[in-house]
């Protein structure tokens, strides 16, 4: 058996160079742990054929200055891959195998790693728990009474689990980051467009954006620096600088100032707030200034109506061709509205439906004025004030979360907040969304025995910045490379 769960990309490459190990047997051990743990539903789809035959071709022509050849990921299943099922975790598309790799996968295989498969999601990207895939609910790896997070659940299970030192995720809401908290690992939002999302199944195209999750710094910046580019296929598309960014990780310049948001550190309990008072003691220890920073607190709560307002009309327009007709399932019917009907009832969860409604509902022509129009136009405040706060900090630090997972009986949907505490807590990472800023959250502390991370974020196209005040932070929490045994 090959130990390589609590190893780095860099230590798997030193191992694959060294000849420790093959990369035919480093992808067989990776397929065995994912196939122990199957009931777990983090995977939908193994490659398992496709990986092996991979795996055999690269010890044949390894790359020993590649980082990145030979090291096996998972890819969450709203990321096309040719000839390899890809569901959305949708029952409609159940058996839809794509003719074309999505951008990010197609720069990943021109990197020589190896897919070894597609990860499970909350149903088309829709949901915050991990609870709502068709193929069955992904649970908390440390306590299964708690949530995994979403809507990159399987993904976010798998790199916690050490079965693969990396897995790509999307985010439009928090759905990398949040997991992230939730599970003691570092989940990366770059800026809006830097990279591609050409090939990635829609949930609302003005937020998505796609990144990864990792279990350290380090291993973040690799991928950054392999997987960012413009692409002209992605008319959202934007060059943002990767180069040399592994090589000055390390050199964040003292004058960096970090700023948090005052209404929102006031909001969180006693504990949380005494430990992120404690951090920025250990900052300031550093020579690095800390401010808090105001915030109108009336934008901090329009976060979430906006957020729904937005995304759910986005997801019913870009969903549109999932009707049985163009691609999905097709349930029988005498006319293309009953086969439709059909399909759409059939093959759709819940969650699905609702935000389908509410989004269709926004989109009505007497609603998109009363409704749409204005969120849009709350919007427009919310990253008018963000501008604001980062002409004073270029770090904005928030909590990623309220505090750990929580407990499923518990659980709410984003769409289902029915909260004593303030809503905008669960809600906040949306700022870098609305303004399609980098963003990162990275492992911080533990309340309940469970994990809780820390979220950086900087400015539009300072990726390299906020990865750098993340590796800071790192060496100061002291917190990495942690594994679920």
């Amino acid at each position: 058996m090959i130990n390589y769960k609590k190893m780095t990309i860099s230590q798997i490459h030193e191992a694959l160079k060294n000849k420790t190990f093959s990369v035919t047997e480093l992808t067989s051990q990776v397929i065995e742990n994912l196939e122990q743990d199957w009931e777990s539903n983090a995977v939908v789809t193994l490659a398992k054929a496709e990986a092996l035959k991979n795996a055999q071709n690269l010890d044949q022509n390894f790359d020993d200055t590649n980082l990145l050849c030979g090291i096996p990921y998972l890819a969450k299943d709203n990321f096309s891959t040719k000839g390899i099922r890809t569901t959305s975790s949708s029952k409609i598309l159940e058996q839809y195998y794509p003719v074309f790799d999505a951008t990010v996968i197609k720069k990943m295989h021109q990197a020589n790693t190896v897919m070894v498969g597609k990860t499970a999601l909350d149903e088309l990207g829709m949901g915050g728990t991990g609870l709502h895939s068709a193929y069955g609910k992904v649970f908390n790896p440390r306590y299964s009474k708690r949530l995994v997070g979403g809507s990159s659940s399987g993904s976010a299970y798998a790199v916690a689990k050490g079965y693969v030192p990396f897995a790509t995720g999307t985010d439009t809401g928090d759905s990398i980051r949040k997991p992230a908290s939730y599970n003691a690992i570092v989940g990366f939002k770059p800026t809006y467009g830097a990279i591609s999302r050409y090939g990635i199944l829609p949930y609302a195209p003005s937020l998505d954006t796609a990144g990864f999750f990792t279990r350290n710094v380090d291993d973040m910046a690799i991928l950054a620096e392999a997987s960012f580019g413009y692409d002209q296929k992605d008319f959202t598309s934007i060059d943002v600088n990767n180069q040399d960014i592994v090589k000055n990780l390390n050199n964040l310049s003292k004058t960096t100032k970090f700023g948090y948001i005052k209404e929102v550190h006031q909001a969180l309990n006693e504990t949380m707030q005494k430990e992120y008072l404690e951090f920025y003691k250990k900052l300031e220890q550093q020579g690095y200034e800390v401010q808090e920073i105001s915030f109108r607190e009336d934008l901090l709560e329009a976060l979430a109506p906006v957020y729904m307002m937005i995304s759910f009309s986005e997801a019913v327009s870009t969903n549109a061709n999932l009707d049985g007709i163009n691609f999905g399932t097709r349930e029988p019917g005498a006319d293309y509205t009953e086969i439709m009907t059909q399909t759409r009832a059939k093959n759709f969860g819940e969650i699905v439906k609702r935000r389908f409604i509410i989004g269709a509902l926004n989109l009505r022509r007497q609603n998109q004025v009363e409704y749409l129009l204005k969120a849009k136009q709350v919007r427009r405040l919310i990253v008018e004030e963000i501008l604001k706060f980062f002409t004073k900090a270029d770090i904005m630090i928030l909590p990623p979360a309220p505090g750990p997972a929580p407990l499923i009986e518990a659980a709410q949907e984003f769409d289902e907040h029915n909260s004593q505490t303030k809503e905008y807590l669960e809600d906040i990472l949306i700022i870098a969304n609305f303004a399609g800023l980098p963003s990162i959250t990275i492992p911080f502390i533990e309340i309940d025995k469970m994990p809780v991370g820390i979220n950086l974020t900087a400015q539009v196209a300072e990726d390299l910045k906020v990865l750098q005040a993340a590796k800071l932070c790192e060496t100061l929490i002291g917190r990495k490379n942690e594994v679920v045994e």
